[in-house]
């Protein structure tokens, strides 16, 4: 059956109607078992919410390098989004750019008079002229359709859950306010994933809008390809806008990239991008936790197509369950070895016992080190090849456990999130395509003054990237080593992982020879 937008509002009622359902059940059943007043935990709700919708606005610029400019000024740029803002309905953003060129756009604001457009130079530059105006055109929807007004209502339910729960959960197992607080609290996890469905359903929303607006859907299918595939060379492009801003275009040579790889043409490459995102259940998963729809499931709706032509695959079934179990085996073991030796945990001080249940088991600690061993191993292979980062966009097979051992080589253009001081991932660029670079070390300050320092020299150089290609909600390339300028930059992250659990092996080795010798 062919996508119905008009069924869409039918869904935004429904999830509405739903959360606010959720809502009521819970304050209902605690003036009924409690007999008491719910305001004071609705209304720390209220004023949580109400401070994330005023100040939002107000600090997403101390974030991100934005410079904001005046919609006067003389330029093409300027007048095709202004005839877009009137075609719309909508009064004229203040315009904001940020001088990235991971390519993206995004609008934030109080309501639809008084919103931000911010666009990145990325998507001036790896944009035609109808694609950058379908992307603009979506944006405004947002601000057409009052999304900010209709999200921050949405978050309000959450929030109140969480509230009432945290209200009540100081009760006894005795007290039916414990009961109704252990409610209020599942109701707080199921309505987070309303919450984030009804965010999917306002991206359709902007889909159509841009649709309608621009009497068609290909364009913006075609800037999602580019944008959140990272597939840039659909065909060769001419950035007039670019130039009206001052902007150069950083596209690779072809002769770049070490590799005999033989290109796909646009139409097949598009092909394996929607199937992995419809075939894989990993895609299905990412998003259910995602406030953005599969970018597959994006593009079907505009073009009018179907979503259930793309079965799931037995093979399919059992690779996500097998890869599901190996992602979580290192937590599963230590639940595990919680679960069994729980009464013994808490029976003392936690950290004597610990130690205690170390000595007298040494085997978990062997238990903990193979899990994580095993999960490593399984995600991170050794034998790193040069690939393209078409090649690398073509594989079917990819997942988010099991990471496919590369070397890519390109220019670094922006960050994994444009314009963001502390942001550490990057973006690069090798002439066929762009991708993240997801770039981790073990502790977060560390990540914090990569992206602070290090990122920013980083931008415009020649680097090569050693690491493993993956597939989430977008196609992207976990960092093992960075090579620039005859430097080497490392992520400790996976070194640490491997040698911890080698390290856990070793050590249940030496405790049991000890226990089996000395005690």
């Amino acid at each position: 059956m062919d996508i119905n937008y008009s069924s869409i509002m039918k869904k935004a009622l429904l999830t509405l109607t739903l959360m606010f359902g959720l809502l009521f059940a819970v304050a209902t059943a605690m003036l009924w078992y409690l007999e008491m007043p719910i305001n004071h935990a609705v209304a720390a709700a209220v004023i949580i919410t109400l401070l994330q919708y005023v100040l939002a606005p107000l600090i997403i610029p101390m974030f991100y390098d934005i410079e904001f400019v005046d919609i006067n000024i003389s330029s093409d740029t300027w007048q095709k989004i202004y005839d877009l803002c009137k075609k719309a309905g909508v009064k004229t953003p203040r315009i904001g750019i940020i001088k990235d060129g991971n390519p993206n756009a995004f609008v934030y604001g109080y309501h639809r008079g008084f919103a931000w457009l911010i666009v990145t130079q990325g998507l001036f530059e790896k944009l035609t002229e109808e694609e950058f105006e379908a992307v603009i055109a979506h944006e405004l929807g947002h601000i057409k359709h009052n999304d900010f007004v209709l999200m921050m209502i949405v978050s309000f339910i959450p929030m109140a859950m969480y509230q009432i729960y945290s209200w009540t959960n100081r009760n006894s197992k005795s007290n039916p306010a414990y009961w109704v607080g252990i409610g209020a609290y599942a109701a707080y996890v199921v309505s987070q994933f309303f919450a984030l469905s009804f965010s999917r359903v306002r991206e359709y929303y902007a889909d159509s809008f841009s649709r309608k607006t621009m009497e068609g859907g290909e364009y913006l299918k075609n800037a999602l390809i580019k944008i959140a595939y990272g597939y840039t060379a659909l065909e060769e492009k001419r950035s007039r806008k670019a130039i009206a801003f001052g902007i150069s275009n950083n596209l690779q040579d072809e002769s770049f990239v070490l590799t005999q790889y033989k290109g796909l043409t646009s139409g097949e490459l598009e092909v394996k991008l929607i199937a992995w995102d419809m075939k894989s259940l990993w895609g299905r998963w990412y998003e259910l936790n995602s406030t953005h729809p599969l970018t597959a499931k994006r593009i079907l709706a505009l073009e009018g197509k179907s979503s259930k032509s793309y079965p799931i695959s037995k093979a399919e079934i059992g690779r996500f369950f097998t890869e599901a179990i190996i992602w979580l085996l290192p937590w599963g073991s230590a639940c595990y070895i919680y679960l069994i030796n729980k009464s013994y945990l808490f029976g003392s001080r936690f950290f004597p016992a610990v130690w205690g249940l170390i000595k007298a088991e040494p085997q978990y600690l062997l238990l903990l080190g193979m899990a994580i061993l095993v999960k490593y191993f399984y995600s991170h292979g050794k034998n790193h090849q040069n690939y393209k980062l078409e090649e690398l966009l073509s594989r079917e097979d990819a997942s988010p456990v099991k990471g496919m051992p590369a070397v890519i080589e390109g220019k670094i253009i922006g960050k994994g999130i444009p314009g963001y001081f502390f942001g550490e991932d990057l973006i690069i660029d090798d002439g066929t395509s762009i991708m993240l670079i997801d770039y981790k070390q073990p502790l977060r300050i560390m990540e914090i003054i990569f992206g602070l320092d290090t990122a920013e020299r980083l931008r415009d150089k020649d680097v090569k990237v050693a690491g493993w290609y993956k597939r989430g909600n977008r196609p992207y390339f976990q960092c093992r080593h960075i090579f620039v300028d005859d430097k080497k930059l490392i992520s400790f992250n996976y070194i640490l992982t491997e040698l911890l659990g080698y390290v856990l092996i070793a050590a249940g080795i030496i405790m049991y020879l000890i226990k089996l010798f000395i005690y």
